[in-house]
């Protein structure tokens, strides 16, 4: 069985101890430790090929740590990474996003569910915390601005080929709404909301709801919504 290379980043030596002890063994293979972002960045452009890096973090990252790590995805591509942290916050989520981060969790998690995510994050997918999505809705529903790269929501649609309406109904998921209620504002059927919704999360790589709604976050559909009544083309 092919064991996956593991690079730990972790200013605590206890914490470090300790993840590496849980994670060593037939899966996970621990092949280099380090203090600090920094520190995992020259080891790995100094040679060292881990398949995961896994970034444990007193105190949130700070967005000179979120350009480190863009660094690294942009110049080791197949490499994935994730976030442990103490606490949450919708701007450093949405800046973990348009990193590439893979999975941004707290430390409060069981064993069981740091395995299953790494699992995941290892097959391509993203893991975030429940309470993520609420986080960067706000308290009444609305999408919190996400840190963007200067490009509108419409230009970020082409690369994921995400086409307009299936934008238009990214909007209003982003706003609460139930599938019945966003055919009812777009004019449309239920079952066409569906239909266009499963294509969307299957272009942006979410496996529900939850997941697209932090894409669209993290990629400015939260700062406008469509207009009511609106209808939407194929």
């Amino acid at each position: 069985m092919h064991r996956i290379q593991v690079l730990l980043a972790d200013p605590h030596q206890l914490s470090r101890e300790g993840l590496k002890r849980m994670l060593e063994g037939e899966t996970y293979n621990i092949v280099g430790v380090a203090r600090s972002l920094d520190d995992a960045r020259d080891q790995i452009e100094e040679g060292l090929r881990p398949n995961l890096l896994v970034l444990a973090f007193g105190e949130a990252a700070s967005p000179d740590q979120y350009a480190v790590i863009q660094h690294i995805r942009t110049n080791f591509a197949d490499l994935r990474i994730i976030i442990i942290a103490n606490n949450i916050s919708p701007t450093l989520l949405s800046q973990a996003l348009s990193a590439g981060v893979g999975a941004y969790l707290l430390r409060d998690m069981s064993t069981e569910a740091l395995t299953r995510s790494l699992h995941l994050v290892m097959l391509g997918q993203q893991v975030f915390p429940t309470q993520a999505t609420m986080l960067l809705l706000g308290a009444h529903g609305h999408a919190q601005p996400a840190a963007g790269n200067g490009q509108t929501a419409k230009e970020q649609l082409r690369p994921r080929g995400v086409s307009e309406c299936e934008g238009q109904i990214l909007r209003i998921l982003l706003n609460g709404y139930s599938n019945k209620m966003i055919a009812r504002k777009l004019g449309i059927t239920e079952a066409t909301v569906k239909a266009r919704l499963k294509a969307l999360m299957r272009k942006v790589n979410a496996q529900n709801r939850t997941q697209a709604a932090i894409w669209g976050v993290a990629n400015g559909f939260g700062e406008e919504a469509p207009a009511a009544n609106a209808s939407l083309s194929s």
